[in-house]
């Protein structure tokens, strides 16, 4: 069989697949996950993506044993999901995959906490492990159920008799381990493995291969450049990532794998990877070696074409409502509501009465099924009789601040309200049971007749809100809302408050227990699912791994005085398959917290973006980790640095040649002003030249590029140009297009670094903004004092915004210019007199002195002013700062050097409303 090895980040692909007749785990998994109800389109997509990832990144170099794989024996990758996008469905499809390639043993680390990790037990049990007589075909640790994990003593749960691992290792049944992401948990799996299962499988004479699949890889097992030195961690710090590399490295010979024959596969999944992208490269949890980004169905896209979403046939109850429905598709809705002009002392009971309305009318959409009062008091003969009688489960979610305490007391204050008469009319429950507390019926009613106006305008919220989305989304079947308030009233308080309960989800002692959504076996007898209505109360803890079925109504009112982008893009519960009720789904959060939202999204899709084109390429991937203004993307990594892409208003590139060595740049400008030009200020040209025309942005960036510096050029292969690769990406400016490169810096060797303040780099930035004029481009804000999204900006506004050029060359008062390029001018040439930074060929200053006429700066900024009509002059702001749809200026300096030379200096006046983005970087990265 011929192989092609997928280069390192490779996306070429592996001539290695499993015979048909030999895809067991795949079978078996194949058959539960179209047993779910999940589509064939969408199956179809979550196998062909699991292929993917063990063709191209398990097995991307070939088999273990195979001379392609590195020195260490080890491989480190990351696979990038979206927030409750179903990523476990991916890992489950890669586990059976790898299973069947001939795995020997994959531990995948379920969790931080013990809820998660006996979740992801049982997804695996019945999902995953469901092969008939399993204990002929795998060892498993834990061995027994998820209902007997807690509390457990850990040599048990890890327990792996040395008899039976060599007989497993000797008919080749792999080990599957779930295991909790803890240190003490991660210990007494790594002693098992080292104390076990390594001395026998050295014994067997061909290659171990371990594959370690590390969900939400971004809680707890990134390492922070700035805590962490060198490849030594400090297990103070760090103790997690440190015990994760302890499965298949031992602590005296890092930088490998405990044994020859040990081959070692790790793969990080997350849809939050900021920082486990901008963790050091050299960190032994950190993704060198491939990537990939999973795919989610939804409106648009070909599943045959590899994109962030795919068009599936059974239509919104297929799609998955992320960031791209709430914040974009359907923002005019609006879903996200705005609590700032809201009562804040009312601000609860008014989510609450959206909730109650919203599940009202899921009630009345659904004639013929039980509502969560109704179906309280039923029992039923099956599952599938519960399920086909019963209304599928309705959640709020109310998400305070992040103390314990107010989840407590919100609940409190939600009871009291229901109940109408404070907490002692509730001390006693109108129907306790396992349902825990249960709304009240009196308070309600009489709020509605208090405030029936509250009530009715979120009724003509979802009827207005209906009829939007049956017009902007490609839907044909969502349900009128009835106009008849007493229907909907009635309907609120004989059906769907007394079945309500309310429920605190912390880790608080006094929390309740977790969700159960699925119908409930009571030995033999089945009833609806104990969530059936519920309005949680919550905080951190919803942040990662529990998703609330059903869930219409969120409330949000927590903030953060530094707003971290992975962090809160985790809390969005809000999002998942919720297509079939999307029209009754609303946010009630602060107005900037949506804009921040918004802005996590679009950054969120150009990192996918990046990632995308990653896999459908073989280079190692340009990833850009986008940021805002107000907001970091991660506070895992201590050290992160903003660099955003605008180069400033007033930029100067303050670097020159050497004495006696800048002919080249004085003939570039020689040259450009030996046609029509305009003295200034006046026939004298005391203060020098002005080109007669401007230039256009991609003229302006030509002649920057035209310069040249002896010891400045970074090349097509730096860090600076795979920044700019990664813009063209995000901007999709297809191959072939005359404006690419954007960068296009010349390579002199020991180049060094000028940032912003390098003509290329500004190069880059003018053809940038050429090109996305036309564009929609995810991430990128204007530089407008007030950001805007670029995608929001008219596009006729982003024509008139887009800025020529004046081009002038600025004189002084020395010596004349008697001999070299600008000796050829018209005019006679003086030298500015400048000074230099000692040691260096660096000006001391940049734009020198300024002349204050009232409020207007009128210095070398504005150098064309002086010549210009007034209606084609710069207009400026207080600061100085050229105004959006003003044109922009290059400047030449003529600076005077000790041997009688020239140099030249370059300041630009760059208009506001251009492209940015802040780029989120190390200060490790180079």
């Amino acid at each position: 069989m011929t192989r092609l090895v997928a280069p390192r980040h490779g996306t070429e692909h592996v001539v290695l697949k499993p015979d048909a007749d030999a895809a067991i785990w795949w079978s078996a998994y194949a058959e539960r996950l179209g047993a779910s109800g999940i589509g064939t389109t969408s199956r179809d997509v979550i196998g062909a993506d699991a292929r993917f990832i063990v063709d191209h990144g398990i097995f991307g170099v070939g088999e273990p044993g195979n001379e392609d794989w590195p020195a260490s024996r080890e491989r480190r990758g990351l696979v990038m999901g979206a927030v409750q996008s179903g990523k476990t469905a991916s890992m489950m499809a890669v586990a059976a995959l790898a299973l069947d390639r001939g795995v020997d043993a994959l531990v995948i680390l379920g969790g931080t906490r013990t809820t998660l990790w006996v979740q992801t037990l049982e997804r695996v049990l019945d999902q995953l492990d469901t092969l008939p007589e399993a204990h002929k075909r795998r060892v498993r640790m834990p061995g027994g159920p998820g209902s007997e994990l807690e509390g457990s003593d850990l040599d048990v749960v890890y327990s792996l008799p040395r008899g039976r691992a060599e007989q497993a290792l000797k008919k080749g049944r792999p080990l599957l381990v779930v295991a909790m992401k803890n240190t003490a948990h991660l210990e007494r799996l790594s002693r098992r493995l080292h104390d076990v299962v390594y001395p026998a499988a050295v014994g067997r004479g061909r290659a171990f291969h371990l594959l370690v699949i590390d969900d939400e890889a971004d809680d707890s097992s990134v390492v922070d450049a700035a805590t962490d030195s060198g490849d030594v961690l400090d297990l103070r710090l760090r103790q997690v990532p440190r015990r994760i590399l302890d499965l298949w490295e031992v602590r005296n010979r890092p930088g490998e794998t405990a044994h020859p024959e040990i081959f070692a596969t790790y793969l990080a999944y997350t849809a939050t990877p900021q920082a486990n992208f901008l963790q050091d490269t050299s960190n032994p949890l950190a993704p060198t070696d491939f990537v990939a980004s999973l795919r989610t169905p939804g409106a648009t896209g070909d599943p045959d074409v590899r994109e962030s979403s795919y068009r599936v046939p059974e239509g919104p109850r297929g799609w998955y409502t992320g960031g791209e429905v709430y914040y974009k598709a359907l923002a005019d809705v609006p879903l996200c509501l705005p609590t700032d002009d809201t009562d804040q002392d009312d601000l609860v009971a008014d989510g609450v009465r959206s909730y109650l309305v919203a599940s009202a009318l899921r009630l009345l959409r659904t004639p013929g099924r039980l509502g969560p009062t109704a179906a309280r008091g039923r029992v039923f003969t099956s599952k599938a009789e519960v399920q086909a009688n019963v209304l599928s489960p309705m959640s709020m979610l109310v998400n305070p601040a992040a103390t314990k305490d107010s989840h407590f007391e919100v609940a409190d204050r939600i009871l009291d309200w229901s109940y109408g008469t404070g907490s002692a009319g509730r001390a006693s429950p109108e129907e306790p049971d396992s349902f825990g507390r249960v709304l009240g019926t009196a308070g309600i009613k009489s709020d509605m007749h208090a405030h029936r106006d509250r009530w009715t305008a979120w009724l003509d919220r979802y009827r207005a809100g209906a009829a939007k989305v049956a017009t902007i989304l490609p839907l044909s079947n969502v349900p009128d809302v009835p106009d008849d308030w007493d229907l909907v009233r009635a309907t609120i308080l004989d059906e769907v408050v007394p079945g309500t309960g309310v429920a605190v989800i912390n880790s608080d002692e006094r929390a309740d227990d977790r969700p159960q959504f699925s119908p409930r076996d009571e030995d033999g007898v089945w009833r609806a699912p104990t969530n059936s209505s519920t309005i949680f109360v919550s905080g951190n803890v919803m942040s990662r791994g529990l998703t609330l079925e059903g869930l219409t109504t969120t409330l949000f009112t927590r903030n953060a005085s530094t707003p971290l982008a992975d962090t809160q893009m985790q809390m969005q519960r809000w999002f998942g398959y919720r297509g079939a009720y999307i029209d009754l789904c609303r946010v009630l959060m602060p107005r900037d917290q949506i804009e921040l939202f918004t802005q996590y999204h679009e950054n969120d899709e150009a990192l996918r973006r990046d990632v995308l084109t990653a896999m459908g390429s073989g280079a190692t991937p340009d990833l850009t980790i986008l940021q805002g203004r107000t907001f970091r993307a991660t506070g895992k990594i201590a050290n992160l640095q903003a660099q955003p892409l605008f180069p400033g208003p007033k930029p100067f590139i303050s670097h020159m040649n050497p004495p006696g060595s800048d002919d080249h740049n004085l003939r570039v400008v020689a040259d450009l002003f030996s046609g029509t030009t305009t003295p200034v200020p006046d026939m004298s040209a005391s203060s020098g030249l002005l080109l007669a025309e401007p230039v256009s942005l991609l003229d302006a960036a030509e002649i920057l590029d035209r310069i040249r510096y002896v010891d400045h050029g970074p090349g097509a292969e730096g860090y600076e140009a795979a920044r700019w690769r990664s813009v063209t990406n995000h901007a999709q400016i297809a191959d072939g297009d005359p404006v690419l490169p954007l960068y296009r810096a010349p390579s002199v060797a020991g180049s060094i670094e000028l940032g912003s303040r390098s003509p290329y780099e500004i190069a880059a930035y003018l053809r940038l903004w050429d090109a996305v004029v036309p564009r929609r481009v995810p991430g990128l804000m204007t530089t407008d004092d007030r950001p805007v999204p670029w995608n929001l900006v008219d596009r006729e506004a982003l024509e008139r915004r887009r800025p020529r050029f004046w081009v002038g060359l600025r004189f002084g008062s020395g010596d004349p210019v008697g001999s070299g390029p600008l000796a050829d001018l018209s005019v006679t040439v003086r030298p500015m007199r400048r000074a230099i930074v000692p040691g260096t060929s660096d000006l001391h200053t940049t734009w020198g002195s300024r002349n204050d006429r009232g409020a207007q700066i009128m210095g070398d900024e504005v150098f064309e002013r002086a010549v210009l009509p007034a209606e084609l002059a710069p207009r400026l702001d207080l600061e100085g700062r050229r105004l959006p749809g003003s044109d922009g200026l290059i400047l030449f300096h003529v600076i005077a050097r000790e041997d009688g030379s020239q140099s030249l200096g370059i300041g630009l006046g760059i208009p506001l409303g251009g492209p940015d983005h802040i780029r989120a970087r190390t200060g490790a990265s180079t």
